[in-house]
């Protein structure tokens, strides 16, 4: 369905392989069969594939993953003003571990910090006994984060439970840090960035294309080190837009890890074309990760083929559901298993990827985020979604932040009944993820953070309600999944256009923006529906090619199979005097003197 998924290894011919299995054969281990998801408890055999510290496919970014491997888990008081951080750590031998805070070691893997004693990013490193170390992220604490201050404070924001929110699509962290101060004059209440987390990049083109957005939707691990800057420039853009009054969003990729075949194995072959061999994958961290697709040679310490393996996030071959295609739309047990245009699926059932999932979106608060976009959370059954909110609330001392929203991506296609408006269908976003929430103690205010996407907007708006209130509605016209040629995510009809696709022109697109403000579609209560309203601000295909003007689409980064590269340049996505609907590079619609009028009068400024 989406072209971010797109998932299949791109082929490049290397030498020097190591060929375990004869022929062109390659390993079929962990296949599913019938009702069957979990991934056999027997395949932990397979995990500590990263190679020694030393070896000839070792890289100083691999640190001594193929021993050690951890994070950090943050849970706070109530009233956020103390955490306890705990550190998950795991050694391939059982070696003893201690753990340096700010360069104090300590062999307890818990430590309290408040604010007086965390004034800033705390260093964490885990040791082995054995001499093998790994380092963690730093650790961030909400205490630290700038305070929002309101341009606009008679506006009706709702303390960040009303607003329109700019999702500035394939902007550098940096240049977002520049933006801020346009959006706090215009009044907007946020801006949405995409994937802050590390993820797979490429010395080599994909279909042709250097390193294409929908990269970012394959993640390596939760480190903030993503294609749009580091955990550095990601702090400083969110301090210095929320001292401007803009609350920060992150898009949080969850529910699955980089594709089958996209990983830093060097040894891939495929058999359906010619036998081509392809080597590894990069990512924007360094991280090392591993999966079992067009596998051949085995672990030079497990004797074993690789599986899925994320030693920088903690997750072993048991975090991941057992390979299956998703090939129904209509069936829970495919919808929630099913590896998605295979994206190497994890298995939200487990507690300890519960727990992961939950960790992660802690350190996005602690950052300073005001909540998230949960990407492809259709793919996440209802129960398990319950669940992860529940350990995140139970980190967060016991309720969510006053400002704190997500919306979940449900997409509806034709399968609205199942989806939304049947609570008894055993797979559904509307009432019954509801009442889960409420059996799990969360208070009515609480739930009301928690927002569906409505991808029935603006055609059939109310086929993202059905059975819930539209107060709990995110609404939005054309979205990045949208640009993509072919893109069958959702059905606009005559309600809606994607400015970089299927607008007869800027016109069209800025009037159904205004819309969105003045008058949307399916509206019953102008106080209450619809309070999360979202406008993307995008970039435009060179000559179809689905490259970001970052830089990092560049054909100049090429080193293997570039003579069909096809790239886009670089191009600033900050240009101060711009006003709008650009034609070039990026659109910027949310610079559109109109729109924001339209916004503005909305929100009663």
């Amino acid at each position: 369905q989406n072209m971010k998924f797109q998932a299949l290894a791109a082929f490049s011919l290397i030498t020097g392989s190591l060929a375990d299995l004869p022929s062109c054969q390659i390993y079929q281990q962990n296949q599913c069969a019938g009702d069957t998801i979990t991934t056999d408890e027997k395949f932990d055999a397979n995990r500590w594939f990263t190679p020694v510290r030393g070896s000839d496919d070792w890289q100083e970014s691999f640190q001594d993953y193929s021993h050690l491997t951890g994070y950090a888990k943050i849970t706070y008081d109530k009233g956020m003003q103390s955490a306890t951080v705990t550190v998950n750590a795991m050694h391939k031998a059982n070696a003893t571990l201690s753990y340096s805070f700010d360069g104090v070691s300590q062999t307890e893997a818990t430590a309290t910090f408040t604010p007086s004693n965390a004034k800033g990013p705390v260093s964490l490193t885990i040791t082995g006994s054995d001499k093998t170390t790994i380092d963690l992220e730093p650790l961030d604490f909400v205490w630290n984060a700038a305070d929002i201050e309101l341009t606009y404070p008679k506006g009706d924001y709702r303390s960040g439970q009303k607003g329109a929110i700019v999702e500035l699509f394939g902007w550098p962290h940096k240049d977002v840090e520049k933006e801020c101060k346009f959006l706090a004059n215009a009044g907007y209440m946020g801006v949405k960035v995409f994937p802050p987390q590390e993820q797979i990049m490429s010395t080599e083109p994909f279909q042709n294309v250097m390193n294409p957005w929908y990269f970012m939707y394959q993640p390596v691990s939760y480190k903030l080190e993503g294609r749009m800057g580091t955990r550095d420039e990601l702090r400083s853009m969110i301090n210095t837009c929320r001292s401007l009054g803009v609350r920060v969003y992150a898009d949080a990729v969850v529910n699955h890890m980089t594709g089958g075949g996209n990983d830093a194995n060097p040894y891939h072959r495929n058999p359906d074309a010619n036998c081509q061999t392809f080597g590894a994958k990069q990512s924007t961290a360094g991280s090392p990760m591993y999966t079992q697709d067009y596998t051949y040679t085995e672990g030079e310490e497990t004797g074993l083929p690789p599986l899925q393996e994320f030693p920088a996030a903690g997750y072993g071959p048991l975090d991941f559901h057992c390979e299956r295609a998703l090939n129904s739309w209509t069936d829970p047990l495919d919808l929630n298993a099913g590896w998605l245009t295979g994206l190497t699926d994890l298995n939200t059932e487990r507690d300890n990827v519960q727990e992961r999932i939950a960790a992660y979106m802690t350190d996005l608060i602690s950052l300073g985020f005001s909540g998230f976009r949960m990407d492809a959370a259709k793919h996440i059954q209802p129960d398990d979604l319950v669940q992860i909110f529940s350990k995140l609330k139970a980190n967060l001392g016991g309720e969510m932040p006053e400002d704190w929203i997500t919306w979940l991506e449900i997409l509806l296609g034709g399968e609205k009944d199942l989806l939304m408006c049947d609570p008894d269908s055993g797979y559904n976003y509307g009432s019954y993820l509801e009442d889960g929430l409420v059996a799990a103690g969360f208070s009515a205010a609480d739930v009301e953070k928690i927002k569906i996407w409505n991808s029935g907007y603006p055609k059939e708006p109310d086929a993202g309600a059905c059975t819930i209130s539209k107060s709990r509605n995110a609404i939005q016209n054309d979205d990045a999944d949208q640009q993509n040629p072919g893109s069958t995510s959702r059905d606009m009809g005559d309600q809606g256009c994607v400015l970089i696709k299927d607008c007869q022109s800027a016109d069209d697109h800025r009037e159904f923006e205004k819309k969105l403000f003045e008058s949307p579609n399916g509206i019953e209560d102008e106080d209450a529906d619809y309070p999360i309203r979202l406008i993307l601000s995008s970039f435009y295909f060179v000559d179809g090619v689905q490259g970001i003007p970052d830089g990092k689409s560049d054909c100049s980064l090429c080193e293997t199979e570039c003579d069909t590269c096809t790239g886009v340049s670089l191009a600033p996505a900050w240009v101060d005097e711009s006003v709008g609907y650009d034609e070039t590079d990026y659109t910027r619609a949310h610079r559109d003197p109109e729109v924001i009028a339209a916004m503005q009068t909305w929100m009663g400024i």
